[in-house]
């Protein structure tokens, strides 16, 4: 089978945000994308239900499970300079609830700025390449693989040399794939991917008749405390609370058979509800509840109080419950459904540009590093922030090397 040789001056491994951010933010350098789909940037698109959220007023370290390491590339790229080198790349930008998102709220114009910048500055993406190994070598790296077809087949093998290497392929979360084995041999150690930002798995008895249901609440799950949406569905909790809630799982902190609580009326305290939903002796529990929940909801509330709905309500007892509706955790959905993956290279390797401590010219960014973010723009902003973080590294290990940020 033949091979492809390729020279470049920067080898990234990977086609997805930070890859895109990394060569829009260089010129001056020879980069080169290797990319395995068809198409890069597939899962940028699919980000923020496809309106892409770039990011969002007052991201700081404390969304990410490693807030202290996370802190001073947030410092270096914050949310306003993702703004200001979003909107110099001639991107309109629209804050809806103090999330930013494209002015078209379609994630293609994010990733055709950034694929229009990359290939201005000179860079080359190279789709249907999928890097199987990375050596070090006497002057750099080598990067060797496999050649794909649209459908995936393979048809040949490719070789770049290049002088420094950039680990960005994410994760397996939805499309993707885990590929930080690729490190393995440059001396590099990792947590293993669980997905996150995912729908939990729960006991049936808690969710049974609810599906499709949805409920503004706040949701807790061994200490940490959520407020948002939830999405009942058969098998368990969907919606936004529910996917900051599975990060606790993914990140080691939770476990199956652990208890979620979820208070259905986090504005009002408890004997306050007791007094309300008691006002009214003469009303049966199913009228009283049916004012403030969805008929299915007050039924499973009523249960879980021992009520029946054609007496008085017992306002105290549904109170209780309403205040503190038990589900049991089962786990998570699986790495199909996940916005990201909790996992991959230990931070503590890299320094404060990404580049490896272990073996000097390899750098890793984004979701190939072990840090993982909630909902609402702080992944995507983690992402402009590592790419940064590399792109100053890259400027400073190569002369004719520039930021275009």
């Amino acid at each position: 089978m033949s091979v492809v040789r390729l020279t470049t001056d920067i080898a990234v491994i990977g086609g997805g945000a930070s890859a895109l951010a990394l060569a829009a933010m260089l010129k001056g350098v020879n980069v080169t994308l290797l990319e395995r789909g068809a198409r890069a940037g597939k899962k940028l698109l699919a980000t923020g239900n496809g309106k892409c959220n770039l990011t969002a007023v007052g991201v700081d370290g404390d969304g990410y499970n490693r807030p202290e390491d996370v802190a001073p590339f947030l410092l270096r790229f914050s949310p306003e300079k993702t703004v200001s080198f979003f909107r110099g790349l001639g991107l309109e930008l629209r804050v809806l609830s103090g999330r930013v998102y494209p002015y078209s709220e379609c994630a293609s114009s994010v990733l055709d700025v950034l694929m229009a910048a990359a290939e201005e500055n000179g860079a080359v993406i190279r789709t249907g390449h999928e890097a199987r190994s990375v050596t070090r070598a006497k002057d750099g790296f080598v990067t060797e693989g496999v050649l794909l077809s649209d459908k995936g087949v393979e048809e040949g093998r490719f070789c770049v040399t290049s002088r420094a290497v950039v680990l960005a392929t994410g994760s397996d979360a939805t499309s993707g794939k885990d590929s930080l084995s690729l490190y393995v041999g440059l001396g590099h150690a990792s947590r293993p991917f669980r997905p996150s930002l995912t729908p939990l798995l729960t006991d049936r008895e808690s969710v049974k008749g609810l599906n499709g249901i949805r409920v503004k609440c706040r949701a807790e799950l061994n200490g940490t405390t959520v407020t948002g949406e939830i999405l009942f569905r058969d098998y368990g909790l969907s919606g936004i609370a529910a996917l900051d809630l599975s990060s606790v799982y993914a990140r080691g902190r939770a476990r199956k058979g652990d208890t979620i609580h979820l208070d259905l009326a986090p504005d009002i305290t408890e004997d306050a509800l007791a007094e309300r939903l008691g006002a009214h002796p003469d009303r049966s529990a199913e009228r009283t509840l049916r004012g403030m929940f969805h008929s299915r909801v007050a039924e499973r509330i009523a249960y879980r109080a021992g009520q029946r709905l054609d007496l008085p309500a017992d306002g105290r007892a549904l109170a209780a419950v309403i205040k503190d509706y038990t589900v049991t955790l089962h786990g998570t959905a699986d790495a199909s459904q996940a916005q990201v993956m909790s996992g991959g290279l230990r931070t503590e390797e890299f320094d404060n540009c990404l580049r490896s401590l272990r073996t000097p010219g390899a750098y890793a960014v984004g979701e190939a590093l072990d840090v993982d973010g909630i909902c609402g723009g702080y992944n995507l902003q983690w992402a402009w922030a590592a790419a940064y973080a590399a792109a100053c590294g890259i400027a400073e290990d190569f002369p004719s090397a520039t930021l275009t940020v």
